[in-house]
């Protein structure tokens, strides 16, 4: 019995395990498209922008770990997905991008352009995908479906990227005669974990003042809980990265917060006065360590733990012992390893010392009264009345900042964001990916409101579909977080801004509830008010244009910039007084 390729592909997704894909249909890809919608089991989602439909499929990925599908047109519309999927690979994210294409017939490598709105997107995606390819012909489809999904799911995740022609779409297979693709002969990296164990502990006995930095690795190898027992029974202090900061609840004794040039006030405090450190999955980014690459005691021993051998080799960062290895083995064979080897309290000084620096710099001091709101206080407030089913979704600048700061996650909360990047305008289309992801959650957007513009349309999305998505707009008057770098780095003039929009005429114009906070006093009523609402809702915050960002403190007595520059210099306390 022969199929047509293109519900060959649907049904192979589905059979996958995919059960949602997010799309904007066009020409170029059309069997795919009535394919996909034909399929039982999998819904088409109608995205407004193929930038965010690469989105969504990122937002459901980073939520679950599963693969994340979009479906695209040729052309231009492949083009614009590519801004989208960039982030699925700067943050290591299992994506499938599956384009259109014009009919082989059409296409023209020597060309710019071929055909009707044909493009050599495949080209270009190389640069950003594990595996790309242009299906040329439709008995190799199983072989490169294959492909993508293991380089996608394998190793390091990642996004991938099948372009395929109209005519190979609409002919026709039999799919008992498909070959399939080669079986992986990757190294599963996991030789070794037992012995790089024993010499980790071996190390963290001799050393006085020892800190482990989790990274998204640690949840990508599904070792969060392996993870969670193992720092409880070494008693040493974990500070994460930004992708880690809901590994650990901020109420264990053990957890220290985000790290870096845009984590909270005192973990480079700890980061400085470390001998040993090891790091768990964790890409030691410059945003972590600083421009200089100066977070870290010159003396210390730095251990990095990563599969991608390429984190460990990359410029600017100083590593002693890099092991190239799956952390959810090497965490496994650490737990086999302290079971026998921990010392009950080794290291309880360095971590009550680590305990009062926590309690001396709490992001939110005390309440001021009136109006604007300070941002800081409002996410701590909305923070305040949430529970385990909720999931924060972050844009960048200063709304980036202040939850990184601020977010206290409980044990089953989670936080998507883009971490690498820093894609403006990502958090709305991620977030509607993330509530297909998981139906039962309750989605938080926190977004500037000049970073919503970006992604604006996908509030019709939201909208539509009727999606449990509260999106909280942080208005403080444009880009403030650019306004400080501004003042930093140029000082002045700022640069012009586009103007705030009125968010209560955009809420109506797509259909949403709005509501508008806007005074201290009142703040945890209200957001106990939109909280109790079903449904989705756009929430203006009103906040304050000139409140400064909170400025993480370097162990040597000065504060790291939030543009990565350093001032050597006590901070002043304008910069802790702050909510």
């Amino acid at each position: 019995m022969t199929v047509r390729v293109a519900d060959y592909v649907a049904s192979y997704l589905h059979a996958l395990g995919v059960r949602t894909c997010y799309s904007l249909s066009g020409t170029g890809s059309i069997h795919l498209d009535q394919a996909f919608a034909q399929q039982p089991g999998l819904v088409s989602i109608c995205a407004r922008h193929e930038t965010a439909a690469a989105l969504m499929a990122t937002g459901a990925a980073k939520l679950t770990g599963s693969l994340g599908v979009a479906l695209v047109t040729s052309g231009p519309g492949a083009v614009n997905a590519l801004a989208g999927l960039v982030d699925a690979y700067a943050d290591g994210v299992p994506v499938l991008v599956v384009s259109g294409q014009v009919e082989t017939r059409h296409m023209d490598d020597g060309a710019r352009s071929f055909g009707v709105q044909g493009f050599g997107v495949v080209n270009s995606a190389r640069s950003m995908t594990k595996y790309s390819a242009v299906v040329e012909r439709a008995a190799d489809i199983k072989v490169h479906l294959d492909e993508a999904v293991r380089h996608a799911l394998e190793g390091r995740p990642g996004p991938v990227w099948l372009d395929i022609p109209l005519d190979v779409q609409a002919a026709a297979i039999d799919p008992d005669t498909l070959q399939s693709a080669l079986p992986s002969t990757g190294e599963p990296r996991g030789a070794g974990a037992r012995q790089t164990a024993r010499q980790l502990m071996t190390m963290l006995r001799s050393a006085e003042r020892p800190l482990i930095v989790a990274g998204q690795g640690i949840r990508q190898a599904d070792a969060v809980k392996p993870f969670r027992e193992l720092v409880e029974r070494l008693g040493v202090p974990v500070v994460t990265s930004r992708l880690g900061t809901d590994l650990l609840p901020y109420d264990s004794p053990y957890c220290f917060g985000q790290g870096g040039i845009r984590g909270r006030l005192y973990p480079g405090l700890i980061m400085g006065r470390s001998d040993l450190v090891i790091s768990l999955g964790s890409s030691l980014s410059t945003a972590f360590v600083g421009e200089d690459a100066d977070a870290f005691d010159p003396d210390a021993t730095v251990v990095a733990v990563d599969i991608d051998p390429s984190q460990l080799t990359k410029k600017g960062v100083r590593v002693d012992f890099p092991v190239c290895m799956d952390v959810g083995r090497l965490v496994e064979a650490l737990q086999a390893e302290a079971a026998s080897a921990v010392v009950p309290g080794a290291h309880r000084d360095w971590l009550a010392d680590c305990t009062r620096l926590k309690q001396a710099h709490p992001t939110v001091g005390e309440s001021r009264p009136g109006a604007p709101i300070n941002s800081y206080r409002f996410v701590d407030r909305l923070e305040a009345q949430t529970g385990p089913d909720h999931v924060f979704v972050v844009d960048t600048g200063s709304a980036y900042y202040v939850t990184g700061q601020t977010l206290e996650f409980t044990a089953s909360q989670r936080e998507i964001t883009s971490a690498a990047f820093l894609n403006m305008g990502a958090a709305v289309p991620m977030a509607v990916g993330a509530a297909f992801a998981q139906p039962d959650a309750q989605v938080l957007v926190i977004v500037g409101d000049g970073a919503i513009e970006l992604n604006i349309q996908e509030l019709a999305t939201i909208s539509q579909y009727g999606l449990a998505i509260k999106v909280f707009v942080l208005n403080n008057g444009g880009y403030a977080s650019i306004r400080e770098s501004q003042a930093a780095l140029c000082e002045g003039p700022e640069l012009p801004e586009p103007e705030t929009l009125d968010f209560r005429a955009v809420a109506t114009a797509f259909r949403l509830p709005y509501r508008t906070l806007a005074r201290v006093d009142t703040l945890d009523g209200d957001i106990a008010a939109v909280l109790a609402e079903p449904g989705p809702a756009l929430v203006e915050v009103v906040c304050d244009p000139d409140q400064q960002l909170l400025r993480p403190l370097r162990a040597d007595g000065g504060v790291r910039a939030h543009d990565g520059a350093s001032v050597v210099r006590l901070a002043p306390e304008r910069e802790l007084n702050h909510a």
